[in-house]
Order: C-alpha cells, then sequence, then structure tokens
C-alpha cells in the first residue's frame, strides 16, 4: 500500500512521470519471485554461513527481503556501498528491465 499522496510525489521526485514509476512497481511485483530467487542466490555466495531465507508469505515481502540481506552481504563482503548500488551491479542495472528473461549474471 502507497502512503497518501500515490506515485505522483515519487515521479515528481525522481523526475519521470507516474506512469514510469508504475510500471517499475508492476514488474517488480510480477518478478518478486525471480528477483528473490537472484538476491538468495548472491547472497549466499557472498556469506557461505547464511542459512534458507524465511518465507515472509508475500512474494514482494521476500524479495525485499532477499535484496536486503544480500546487499549487506555484499557490503560486508566487497566493501560498503548504497543498496542501490549493489542491487545495479548485481542485476547489471535491469532490475526493472522490460526484457521477459531478465539477463542477470548469476553468481556461481
Amino acid at each position: 500500500m502507497l502512503a497518501a499522496g500515490g506515485l505522483s510525489p515519487v515521479a515528481e521526485r525522481l523526475g519521470v512521470p507516474g506512469e514510469t514509476v508504475r510500471d517499475w512497481r508492476l514488474r517488480f511485483r510480477e518478478r518478486a519471485e525471480v528477483i528473490a530467487v537472484h538476491f538468495w542466490r548472491w547472497a549466499r555466495a557472498l556469506d557461505g554461513a547464511l542459512g534458507e531465507p524465511v518465507a515472509r508469505g508475500c512474494p514482494v515481502a521476500d524479495a525485499l527481503e532477499a535484496i536486503g540481506v544480500c546487499t549487506r552481504a555484499a557490503s560486508l563482503a566487497l566493501g560498503s556501498r548504497p543498496a542501490w548500488s549493489w542491487v545495479s551491479r548485481l542485476t547489471v542495472g535491469g532490475l526493472l528491465v522490460i526484457n521477459t528473461r531478465p539477463p542477470w549474471r548469476v553468481p556461481e
């Protein structure tokens, strides 16, 4: 649920049309499960001591949790940087690309 004012204040702050923010949000929701799996893989590659993720009961919440755990693990293992920077790096800048099959690199 969005705070009062909806997407317009977010769009204004970012300097993009409201439709763009709406589309980003929709793509994130549609890909939440794939996003969660991707970031949990990276998190475990960066920190082998991590256990299995605990499902939150909501794919978006699971994806956000995975991103948070992963970006923290990346900062601890490789050097501190903002979470958005790690997300961009680990998805090659394509977290919300229009492609139906995101070309994200997977840790080996």
